[in-house]
């Protein structure tokens, strides 16, 4: 990494630490945080078989309908011809999303911050605008961790378990990672769901 991208990385973490600094309460303690990792996850490049065909179908409908329209003298349509390669556009726009998700990752690196505290856990996330999710130790239930060998994982949190309008189960959750020490977030969520709440004098430096 140059020095210009790790200036940037170290800007947008500095950022993340004062706003989690001004959303904790003066007697609320952090017990673990994590930054979400910026490795590429090879079972991502999965959407490939279908973002491929569905770029390149996209991508030849748009050229023929352009060739077509600016080929012919007479179309007697005016710029309402134009409308059929325009039609396309859209379609490109989706592939073009579609081819860019499994580096999403690359993005996210050093913006997007997972926090454990003593009542609730958070994420937030500086994307254009700083945004923060919370939920609160009440609210968590069943916990599905998924870690690799060398402590890198995601964390799946059962937050509120409804029925829709059909009578169908739903589990809202809430998703930690990838992160590193994974299993340090599970143990401190165990810890904040199942202790009493203890004063605290606030959170401590957060380090990179």
């Amino acid at each position: 990494m140059d020095d210009r991208a790790a200036d940037h990385d170290n800007t947008n973490m500095a950022r993340l630490r004062a706003a989690l600094e001004r959303e904790l309460t003066p007697d609320e303690v952090v017990e673990w945080h994590g930054w979400q990792t910026g490795r590429i996850d090879p079972r991502l490049f999965g959407i490939y078989i279908f973002a491929v065909p569905w770029t390149l179908f996209a991508l030849a409908w748009t050229g023929i309908a352009t060739t077509a329209v600016a080929a012919s003298e007479q179309t007697g349509l005016g710029l309402f011809a134009w409308a059929f390669p325009l039609f396309g556009l859209p379609f490109i726009a989706v592939g073009a999303w579609m081819l860019s998700r499994p580096f999403v990752p690359l993005w996210e690196r050093g913006r997007v911050l997972y926090v454990v505290t003593d009542r609730r856990v958070l994420r937030l996330d500086l994307g254009r605008a700083l945004t923060i999710k919370t939920v609160p130790a009440d609210r968590i239930g069943l916990a599905e961790r998924r870690e690799e060998a060398r402590g890198t994982g995601t964390l799946s949190l059962a937050v509120r378990i409804g029925r829709d309008s059909d009578g169908d189960r739903q589990i809202e959750s809430f998703a930690i990672g990838p992160v590193n020490d994974i299993a340090g977030a599970a143990a401190a969520i165990a810890r904040m769901a199942g202790a009493a709440k203890l004063p605290g004098s606030g959170a401590g430096a957060l380090s990179s």
